[in-house]
């Protein structure tokens, strides 16, 4: 199991988002969690990856207690893909991508640069690696995010909203790289959908329900 959340407890002060709730991603297995406005979908993904702290339950990583695992730990196991932002202004879109590596692990610099073409070269977002933050629109920095986890190579992917405002044959690009990755790796991937994405590839689809999550 790459990932296992149980008994899961996640408030905002008064606003209570989950309550007991529980979900498990197999390894090499893709699965999807529908969301609606403000149905706690992006907070859920970010407590999963140690961003946002969660009040009760437990979180397992490659069956490890995630409140037990230092930063560099959840490095090597799971990344976050932010719907917006996510990058750092100060740097290029290329060096957004690196720093992770740079930091976390003592890869030679052209090991990182071989990553790094071979999934922007995937993602078909080659053009984009001079640019600077800013420049970019949302569906290319969700991208540019992705880049960035697929060049870390965890267990674990969470994407948050992924295929929103793609075209289909972007879309469908995008998924084909995650089913090819999960396939090599044995990796897993948890993507929060909304109106409209696809998710008939999914091996799994879930909903948000009563501060639950459900399967379909």
């Amino acid at each position: 199991m790459n990932l296992k959340v149980d008994n899961f407890y996640l408030a905002f002060g008064d606003l209570v988002l989950f309550e007991n709730a529980a979900l498990k991603l197999e390894r090499g297995k893709m699965i999807c969690l529908s969301t609606g406005v403000l149905d706690g979908g992006t907070s859920f993904l970010k407590a999963c990856a140690g961003i946002v702290p969660y009040q009760q339950g437990q979180v397992l990583i490659e069956n490890q207690d995630l409140q037990n695992m230092s930063d560099d730990q959840r490095f090597k196991h799971i990344t976050y893909c932010y719907e917006v932002g996510g990058l750092v202004s100060l740097f290029s879109v290329y060096n957004n991508i690196a720093l992770p590596l740079r930091y976390h692990r003592s890869l030679p610099n052209k090991i990182i640069h071989q990553r790094i073409l071979s999934a922007a070269s995937d993602l078909g977002v080659l053009n984009l690696l001079d640019y600077e933050p800013y420049e970019l629109n949302d569906v290319q920095t969700r991208l540019i995010n992705l880049v960035r986890a697929l060049v870390i190579r965890p267990r674990v992917i969470l994407a948050d909203e992924l295929q929103s405002g793609m075209s289909p044959g972007m879309r469908s690009n995008v998924i084909k790289v995650l089913e090819e990755y999960c396939a090599k790796t044995n990796a897993s991937v948890l993507m929060t959908t909304t109106a409209g994405d696809e998710t008939a590839f999914a091996d799994q689809v879930y909903y948000i329900e009563n501060r639950q999550i459900k399967a379909e």
